[in-house]
């Protein structure tokens, strides 16, 4: 499989690269990559800044199709992976947790494999086929950037909160950082 990993946002709310912030002393980049390289054969890091990740000895790529965020994102990483299926998580998520990430990898028979809490999905931490960039580039015609309206199109497995919770019991892998107030908060969780 192919782990990607979606650095392009602008950070605007941060003001700096979130994928490079610490949590407990460790950046989110390298807590993700050590993850990463334990579970997938390739890693794809999707960035409008190359330059600031080509010393960590993965593919690093720019978006095919520029300013289409997080689903231009997704439909580079996905066409420009080498195995037909992947894994999606965005480079702001300091808690991943590889046991859950293999679950959900493990699942195998649909396009999608998704969490989903309090009702809505979590697309940003999901497995995606590679014929979903052909749903996104469909979605990015219309004009339409939602990932999840790609789902209609897709074999899709939802992961509940229950399921999640017997590997993540307090659904860390979930949560992100988009403010310095959060990354505050998230100062004194262990990775």
């Amino acid at each position: 499989m192919t782990g990607i990993i979606l650095a392009g946002g602008n950070n605007s709310r941060m003001g700096m690269k979130k994928a490079f912030l610490s949590v407990s002393g460790v950046r989110i980049i390298d807590h993700t990559l050590d993850v990463f390289r334990e579970i997938f054969q390739e890693i794809i890091i999707v960035t409008n800044t190359p330059a600031d990740f080509e010393t960590f000895g993965v593919k690093v790529v720019t978006d095919r199709i520029k300013g289409k965020g997080p689903l231009g994102g997704l439909y580079t990483g996905l066409s420009e992976a080498r195995f037909e299926r992947c894994f999606i998580a965005a480079c702001d998520m300091p808690f991943l947790n590889g046991r859950l990430i293999r679950y959900m990898t493990g699942i195998t028979g649909y396009d999608v494999v998704v969490p989903m809490v309090r009702g809505r999905y979590e697309p940003l931490f999901a497995c995606y086929s590679r014929k979903c960039a052909g749903y996104a580039m469909k979605q990015i015609k219309n004009g339409n950037l939602k990932i999840i309206d790609i789902f209609p199109w897709a074999g899709v497995r939802v992961i509940d909160e229950d399921e999640m919770r017997k590997f993540d019991a307090d659904l860390e892998s979930l949560i992100n950082i988009n403010t310095r107030e959060e990354l505050s908060s998230l100062s004194h969780k262990e990775t």
